[in-house]
């Protein structure tokens, strides 16, 4: 016969679905600020690389437009975002404003340091979706 103790609450978690959509911001974030930190911190090194046909894909020239600057910031942005996911990882609140303003300012920050930068539609719609599920889980957050 096997007793069980009813006086103990069942331990509230973090939701499957929120651990998942973590542990893809987590890489997502944490693939940006590494490659966002080198382009930034590299940034002469990869132009002259460029220049001798070392290093190419489609579009990175209007990625280069925005000098290292553009980089940095967009490593700061990332930093922001990895730091807001671990507190929503913690079941904490503010982590969902932290990341929801960097993904915001993310999508804006080409618009502002890039020449001819085309609009993103599919990085807007997965930004809004990740945003939206997210908040869904505010009201279990501390």
């Amino acid at each position: 016969m096997e007793l069980t103790n009813n006086n103990n609450p069942p331990q509230e978690g973090r939701p499957k679905i929120l651990t998942i959509l973590c542990i893809l911001s987590f890489i997502g974030s944490g693939m940006g600020l590494l490659a966002y930190t080198f382009y930034g911190l590299m940034y002469n090194e990869v132009e002259s690389m460029i220049e001798q046909g070392q290093f190419s894909f489609p579009g990175i020239e209007i990625l280069m437009s925005g000098g290292s600057r553009y980089f940095l910031i967009g490593a700061l942005l990332y930093l922001i975002s990895f730091l807001g996911v671990y507190l929503m990882w913690k079941m904490r609140t503010i982590g969902f404003h932290f990341y929801t303003a960097a993904q915001i300012l993310m999508l804006i920050l080409p618009f502002l340091a890039l020449e001819n930068y085309p609009i993103p539609f599919v990085d807007f719609i997965i930004t809004l979706i990740f945003i939206f599920l997210y908040r869904k889980f505010l009201p279990i957050m501390n």
